[in-house]
């Protein structure tokens, strides 16, 4: 006998509520008869509140594909009008792959065009694949999810996995593997037929000449280059290539180092009295080593067993010179991601970036590669140029930063926003008329003071034209935070107490000023509805990149430039 889930709910709810957030956890299994069964468990963070058990006649069908997608079709339909009629935001799927009968029909399931893959870009819920174990498929359905659910992180809405670094601090992006986004087929959709060519045939390259490459940086999630690598790895995982991405320890001291001492003295946003000391040079070196004997050293470690490794930023510089040392033959590249001011080096060649950059180059001048983005004043003179190469900064066009969401989607993204605007400013953002966003990290290098300024000209100017309040643009101001950036605080402090100053005071209700959780969605809802999206940095910004992507619509010419990154990475040398 089959037991269905609700679809009908007689409660009463505020159109300004966020939906609840629930997981499911999914099991189908074939058997030899002409009838799937399915099983469906609702899970609210805490306990399983609801359950399915069904099942689906595939006895007119003849073939196993059309069998595949009958099931698929039948699950995702009634998960979606389920979500509706309860008022639910499904969040997470944990899709349990118990292989006992009928494996090659299951099989079929995670293999592109998969089920998983749909989850993710049709019901904008994380696919997570769980091995379960359990008699029946409603046991095994309770079970993948309660193992689902470990692995979100509960204290504020939207599908953000937990960020899994395991051991010699490797970042295992999407929990290595158990969450799987999509296929390697969505990807080949997104650009020209010719570039798919090439890019298999260096990839099949990369994996026939069986390279090895690993990446180290200072933080997993959070700026710009987290959000490049996580994709990066994902699709190279997909390529079944062999890469690795490696974080330093954490530790305060030396983040405020290499963020106020490194990146805004480099970058010329940092008081004129901050200049790098003889102990801040020791702290940092120490560190460095530090990491290096603890992590990354021994034979088995990733340092010994790489053919190439990519240094992203200053922050992990320091362990250039230990890898000449511990595997001579590696070849070394080292990404420079933020701005250098070559101008002011070369105008006070003893001034603050002049020292800055001196220090930072007794390491990277042992790199075999300089990566820099494409613009002259971002290489400094003692750079040779035989190592340099230009490359701009990328993004994934299936993730959930720039993916496809429904109009619902889209709705429930914009209230989670709104309950997180009043919690921080007591702002609630009105959607319904035009606004301004940038999106970008509170950092003294993005314009901020100058954007509520030409923000209040505006607003000012629409008043003297005689605009009606209500069609005059909001403002919002949001960003994500890191662990390593020391000046996320300060600077979103000194963005309240600045509006909070009298000649702002007509246009403090319309200005909405957030810091972020990592949810991607979010951000791809804020920048996707927005009247104008811009991006005031007066240094360099990645964030840019991305609302340009979305604003164009040209997600393909992001991915070209993810996979050209990888391409010249991997086959410099080879």
């Amino acid at each position: 006998m089959s037991v269905r889930l609700p679809l009908t709910t007689h409660r009463r709810t505020s159109i300004s509520a966020v939906s609840q957030a629930v997981y499911l956890g999914l099991e189908i299994e074939f058997g030899d008869n002409d009838k799937v069964e399915y099983a469906i468990c609702t899970h609210d963070g805490c306990y399983a509140i609801d359950f399915e058990i069904s099942t689906v006649d595939i006895s007119n069908i003849p073939k196993i594909e059309d069998r595949v997608e009958k099931v698929i079709q039948v699950v995702l339909e009634n998960i979606s009008l389920y979500s509706r009629a309860q008022n639910y935001k499904i969040h997470a799927i944990g899709l349990g792959a118990h292989l006992k009968n009928g494996q090659d029909m299951k099989s079929l399931l995670f293999t592109s065009p998969s089920l998983s893959s749909r989850l993710w870009l049709e019901l904008d819920a994380l696919p997570f694949v769980i091995k379960t174990k359990g008699k029946t498929v409603d046991e095994r359905a309770s079970s993948a999810v309660r193992k689902t659910v470990v692995w979100i992180s509960p204290q504020i809405p939207g599908s953000i996995p937990r960020i899994d670094v395991g051991f010699r601090h490797e970042v295992e992006v999407d929990l290595n593997g158990m969450i799987k986004l999509v296929d390697l087929t969505h990807y080949e959709k997104t650009v020209h037929p010719a570039t798919w060519k090439v890019i298999s045939s260096i990839g099949n390259e990369i994996k026939n000449r069986n390279i090895r490459a690993s990446f180290f940086n200072a933080t997993p999630q959070g700026g710009g280059v987290a959000l490049m690598r996580h994709a990066l790895i994902r699709l190279c995982k997909l390529m079944e290539i062999d890469i690795h991405w490696f974080v330093a320890k954490p530790k305060p001291e030396v983040f405020d180092i290499t963020k106020r001492k490194f990146h805004n003295v480099l970058q010329g946003v940092a008081p004129p009295d901050v200049c790098l000391t003889e102990n801040d040079k020791r702290v940092f070196i120490n560190w460095s080593n530090d990491n290096v004997e603890r992590f990354w050293k021994d034979d088995e470690g990733p340092i010994k067993n790489s053919d190439v490794i990519i240094i992203d930023d200053p922050q992990v510089c320091g362990i250039i010179p230990q890898i000449k040392k511990l595997n001579p033959t590696c070849k070394i590249i080292y990404r420079s991601h933020i701005e250098i001011c070559a101008d002011l080096i070369r105008q006070n060649p003893t001034g603050p970036q002049a020292v800055t950059w001196n220090f930072l180059w007794s390491f990277i001048s042992q790199a075999d590669l300089f990566v820099s983005h494409p613009m002259h004043n971002f290489v400094p003179d003692n750079v040779p140029m035989e190592k340099v190469v230009l490359l701009p900064a990328c993004t994934d066009p299936l993730d959930g930063l720039n993916k496809e969401l429904s109009l619902s989607d889209l709705s429930y993204y914009k209230l989670v926003y709104n309950r997180l605007s009043i919690d921080q400013c007591g702002v609630e953002i009105d959607f319904h008329r035009p606004y301004i966003v940038q999106v970008a990290r509170f950092d003294p290098s993005k314009g901020i003071d100058l954007l509520i300024h030409s923000f209040k000209l505006l607003h000012d100017k629409l008043k003297e034209a005689g605009w009606a309040q209500e069609k005059i643009p909001s403002l919002i101001i949001c960003g994500a935070g890191s662990i390593d950036d020391p000046d996320g605080t300060p600077i979103y402090e000194k963005t309240h107490e600045l509006l909070a100053r009298p000649e702002y005071a007509d246009i403090v209700n319309v200005v909405s000023v957030v810091r972020l959780p990592p949810c991607d969605q979010i951000f791809n809802t804020i920048l996707r509805c927005a009247h104008v999206a811009l991006q005031l940095s007066t240094r360099e910004g990645f964030e840019i990149k991305v609302t340009e992507a979305l604003a164009k619509g040209v997600p393909v010419i992001a991915f070209k430039a993810g996979m050209m990154i990888l391409f010249v990475y991997l086959s410099f040398f080879y």
